[in-house]
């Protein structure tokens, strides 16, 4: 069972997701979470102290996702590995969308208030860890750095179709490419 300042937490996330930053107010989050009003403001003080805390649990609920994936998942081949990567993908901007616009939210924030920056740039040096390990699996030279690339890649695709969808896009066919092409060149 969560506890009351992580339910205020996940509704903060959804607030930011789902309502966008200008409409993220501590009123917001309790209405979101189904509180009495004044709930969030006793746990989070500044709107700062909020997106402080929001970052860290974004990062905690991320990072358990990404664990989970990496057990689940034992791509062997590129192709494997587009796959899969594809479908995460696909579920960033179909059911996790709303998780997906507030990590976006959040990487804004972070870039407006410094503190919330650790965190996040701790959290993706952890997912870089994650996608290594494919990487690797998958005999991709310099994994490390090709994972960052990858990433990039992964982060563009994710927010351009959320911007503007295309639905005739192959995901699997331009992560492939991707893959294979930069793999070839020993510079992925």
């Amino acid at each position: 069972m969560p506890s009351r300042q992580e339910v205020l937490l996940d509704a903060a996330i959804a607030v930011l997701g789902s309502e966008g930053s200008r409409r993220l107010t501590h009123r917001a989050v309790d209405a979101f979470a189904g509180l009495p009003s004044g709930s969030t403001s006793n746990y989070f003080k500044t709107r700062e102290a909020l997106i402080n805390a929001m970052a860290a649990r974004f990062v905690e609920r991320e990072q358990a996702i990404w664990a989970t994936l990496t057990e689940l998942m034992a791509p062997r081949t590129p192709a494997e590995l587009a796959v899969a990567l594809a479908a995460f993908v696909r579920r960033a901007i179909g059911p996790d969308r709303v998780m997906t616009l507030a990590r976006y939210g959040l990487f804004v924030e972070a870039a407006l208030h410094p503190d919330a920056y650790p965190q996040l740039a701790e959290s993706a040096r952890e997912i870089r860890r994650f996608g290594a390990q494919w990487l690797r699996a998958v005999g991709v030279p310099d994994p490390e750095a090709a994972c960052e690339q990858l990433l990039d890649q992964l982060d563009g695709l994710i927010l351009h179709q959320l911007a503007y969808p295309d639905p005739a896009l192959d995901l699997e066919h331009r992560i492939t490419r991707f893959l294979c092409v930069e793999s070839d060149h020993g510079s992925l």
